[in-house]
């Protein structure tokens, strides 16, 4: 081992002058960088996915959707209990994180009320079933996640790879802080419900209106406004129909239902070509 000599003090004044001008490039870049992204806050964003993470599997069953309730909370109640049915909805994704553009087409079955939620060796612990493919702009398949109670398995078009096929990975434990709760982002039903309870108190403005649409009948539309508007809009069950957020920024990421189905089959929970490698989390 080198003994080095002692500073004096002039060096040592220098020195940590450089190391304020560094934390401060530092956290000019960190500025722009956060300036730059184009939908929510990394922490809003968090709050969001990770809210996903525990309310993906405990589902709370209500006994009567409450679509038609004048009342936020009644809002709320309906959104949950469409989230404790089966269905497959496919959605047209702007501006979404890093999706970007695209369609998202999702699918859920839950489990049955009281079912048991097993711990996994991760200390993760859920139960039911849920799925997401998402189809680029040029309507090819991007990406695929699938979470059977506390797996997860994914399959990836790799825009760096010269091979035009999917490559798909064999199931793997869910472990939300290990970056997976980002991929939940692609559950657009439960990530849109998480968004708008994190949304509720702390100076949030909210107004309930009603609109229409031809193909899923009357809806009811809940702005919240703060440092963004959130629209949601859900169709007379509590099905999100339409979200969008709209900032100060050129992006507004939104989506919109275009086809809803209530069978979902194993077909859906099923990765689109055999797995061939050991899990590896999608890059984003």
């Amino acid at each position: 081992m080198t003994l080095r000599p002692p500073l004096d003090r002039d060096q040592m004044e220098l020195d940590v002058l450089g190391e304020r001008r560094n934390a401060e490039l530092l956290i000019r870049k960190a500025k722009r960088r956060q300036r730059r992204r184009r939908s929510l806050t990394v922490a809003f964003l968090l709050a969001a996915v990770l809210g996903i993470a525990s309310s993906f599997f405990v589902m709370r069953f209500n006994k009567v959707a409450t679509a038609n309730a004048t009342s936020v909370g009644g809002f709320i109640a309906s959104m949950k209990s469409a989230e404790a049915t089966g269905y497959v909805a496919t959605y047209h994704v702007k501006n979404f994180s890093f999706f970007q553009n695209g369609t998202i087409n999702f699918a859920q079955v839950p489990s049955p009320r009281g079912t048991k939620a097993v711990e996994n060796a991760d200390g993760y612990s859920g139960t039911g079933k849920f799925s997401y493919v998402f189809y680029g702009s040029s309507d090819h398949v991007i990406r695929q996640w699938i979470i059977v109670n506390t797996n997860v398995q994914a399959c990836v078009k790799w825009s760096w790879s010269h091979d035009k096929n999917l490559v798909c990975g064999r199931p793997g434990p869910y472990i939300p802080s290990n970056g997976y709760a980002e991929e939940g982002m692609g559950l657009l039903p439960p990530y849109v419900a998480n968004v708008v309870e994190s949304n509720l108190g702390n100076g949030t403005v909210q107004r309930l209106s009603t609109k229409s649409s031809r193909q899923f009948g009357p809806l009811r539309c809940l702005t919240q406004n703060n440092s963004s508007s959130l629209t949601t809009c859900i169709d007379r069950t509590g099905y999100v129909v339409s979200w969008k957020e709209t900032s100060n920024t050129a992006f507004s990421p939104s989506m919109t239902l275009i086809k809803l189905s209530h069978q979902p089959t194993m077909r859906d929970f099923s990765p689109l070509v055999k797995p061939t490698v050991a899990f590896v989390l999608p890059p984003v």
